[in-house]
């Protein structure tokens, strides 16, 4: 049956439609509390990328990004990265991930490498998994952001998803 749920006067919900295609609305009039999930954005690869970036801010794409539109810029994003790279045989090798939002790089690793092997050149075929978490203001809101997983590297070969290996990216909207 279709409704309005009211408190004091105001509409707080509408109820449209019957059975399987019945739709329950929640009024945008509606304040959510603090630390409420707002909205959840994810995606996940496993092409494999080859990484040719060699500085933070300018890394090579890892072929991971997920769009959100975040819906007040008063509210915060949480960022969570997990995903599987390799090392090639090398003296040191390094591999560093950081979150670019189109304009800016806006999580990183504070420069520093996120994996690092201090070794003498007979490492071979190192496999991790990476993660890396943010906490950060939407730059805009009410248009879409797209947040693409770049990573930089030091020594030979480093692969992302290698062995088709998946990667994924997660980004929750937090009322605050």
């Amino acid at each position: 049956m279709a409704g309005e749920l009211q408190l004091g006067g105001s509409t707080v919900a509408t109820h449209t439609g019957s059975g399987a295609s019945a739709v329950v609305t929640i009024d945008s009039g509606v304040a959510f509390p603090a630390g409420h999930v707002i909205q959840t954005v994810y995606n996940q690869t496993n092409t494999p990328t080859n990484i040719t970036g060699t500085s933070g801010g300018s890394g090579t794409t890892t072929g991971l990004s997920v769009n959100i539109t975040p819906i007040s810029t008063s509210n915060k994003l949480l960022i969570i990265y997990r995903g599987s790279l390799t090392l090639a045989q090398h003296a040191a090798p390094g591999a560093s991930v950081e979150i670019h939002d189109g304009s800016s790089v806006v999580v990183s690793e504070d420069g520093s490498w996120g994996v690092y092997v201090n070794g003498d050149g007979d490492e071979f075929d190192n496999q991790y998994l990476y993660t890396l978490m943010g906490f950060i203001t939407p730059s805009s809101a009410g248009s879409a952001i797209t947040y693409t997983v770049r990573a930089w590297k030091a020594g030979n070969n480093c692969t992302f998803q290698n062995s088709n290996r998946t990667s994924d990216i997660l980004i929750q909207e937090i009322k605050q």
